[in-house]
């Protein structure tokens, strides 16, 4: 009997529990507490930290150029944002599973690179010295492929038989390499290489007028005899300013002045934000912003916490990955600003924002906070190859003719022919 009583109790308990639920479920459906912000408070909420949100890879990972080489001739695209956005989706998921599914990498010949550039093939120009095992983190991998070293260049290309090749030239010392992938030329090389339309897209070592004065592989497109101006301002201003401290994890609380800007401590960290648009953080204990395990994992920390500020706030521009180099001190991860493609020269140093990581954890950082708008005018430009013949006649080194934008902190910045 006692056991049948409590099993009514139970019984009603459940039940009670249950139109509970259901009288909040519709409760929350009323207008009275959907605009109350009751809803947002009991949401849960990511903590802050570099290791914490998702952040923006696709923007990370975007090429600055693009190649396809097919039977009838090549298509390219470069200083031209919305053409990369449309056409690296699918390419950058065939560059994923290259990655992933890489093996041992050999020697190449730089003769063999060039013939692999002409023939099928889909070729990307990341602009900036970019880790393989981040860009196979990047575009959906485990960041802990077979593959070293980092790269700005590479190319999915016909290898033997049905084979698909990975290649690519080495950031430090310029060496090239390729590597058999999973890939084959069927299924993946020839229906892309087949579907692209040719716009006439050249390299430099290709044409005899300016094989002799720019670097082999400085990429021809047309369209390039005008570029964008932009406005440009500091972003670090109300709203802008209260969000940046909060993606930081800072309270906005507790600050003192200092020269030219104001401090924020957290414990012994100390955040410095600069009325010049300049953000520096140097870590005590070292423990703020974790990061994943090995160098993809502390590349994508220094990305998404460089995403969540400066990528939040610099308006018509992207950031881009320019150099992850393993120093003494620790590694050091450097990002810079790009409009329709083109780099921006940020002041002295040219880098928007500079990220230091050691043990695991953020240690210190410098963000340079610049916004960029449209003017809706153009800046006539020169047609690359007369640009090129306005070069002077180098004749240890040839360099790759590029547009860049020069930002010394003025209201405008202009596009102009640069040798680098």
């Amino acid at each position: 009997m006692r056991d049948k009583r409590r099993w009514v109790e139970l019984g009603k308990d459940v039940l009670i529990l249950l139109l509970t639920l259901s009288a909040v479920c519709l409760l929350s459906m009323t207008p009275l507490v959907r605009d109350s912000g009751m809803l947002e408070l009991l949401a849960p909420r990511e903590s802050p930290g570099a290791g914490s949100a998702s952040g923006g890879g696709a923007a990370a990972m975007l090429p600055a150029r693009l190649a396809i080489t097919g039977e009838e001739g090549r298509f390219g695209v470069q200083y031209d944002e919305a053409g990369l956005e449309e056409q690296f989706p699918p390419l950058g998921a065939l560059l994923g599973d290259a990655l992933a599914s890489a093996g041992r990498p050999q020697p190449l010949e730089e003769s063999r690179w060039r013939r692999l550039l002409g023939g099928r093939g889909i070729y990307f120009d990341f602009l900036g010295d970019v880790p393989l095992s981040a860009l196979e983190r990047w575009l959906q991998g485990t960041g802990e492929g077979a593959l070293d070293g980092s790269a700005r260049r590479v190319l999915l290309c016909a290898g033997e038989g049905d084979q698909v090749l990975l290649c690519w030239q080495e950031a430090d010392g310029g060496a090239f390499f390729s590597s058999a992938t999973a890939l084959t030329q069927t299924l993946h090389l020839d229906p892309v290489a087949e579907g692209a339309a040719p716009n006439g897209a050249y390299f430099a070592f290709e044409s005899p007028a300016l094989a002799d004065r720019l670097s082999p592989y400085t990429l021809v497109t047309e369209g390039e005899e005008a570029g964008e101006r932009y406005a440009a301002s500091l972003p670090l201003t109300g709203e802008g300013y209260a969000a940046v401290l909060e993606a930081l994890a800072f309270s906005g609380r507790d600050h003192a002045p200092v020269t030219g800007g104001e401090v924020y401590p957290d414990g012994a960290d100390r955040l410095v934000v600069y009325d010049n648009g300049t953000v520096s953080y140097r870590a005590a204990q070292g423990e703020k912003y974790p990061v994943g395990p090995g160098l993809a994992g502390g590349v994508d920390g220094a990305r998404t916490l460089a995403e969540g500020t400066l990528g939040a706030l610099c308006g018509e521009a992207r950031l881009y990955l320019m150099s992850a180099r393993e120093m003494e001190n620790g590694l050091r991860v450097r990002f810079g600003y790009l409009l329709e493609g083109s780099a921006v020269y940020l002041g002295s140093e040219g880098w928007a924002a500079e990220f230091w990581v050691r043990d695991g954890y953020i240690v210190q950082f410098t963000l340079r906070f610049r916004s960029y708008a449209a003017t809706g005018e153009r800046a006539l430009l020169l047609p690359i190859d007369k640009a090129a013949a306005m070069l002077p006649d180098y004749t240890s080194e040839r360099r790759e003719l590029v547009l860049q934008y020069r930002d010394g902190g003025g209201q405008e910045v202009l596009p102009n022919w640069v040798a680098v």
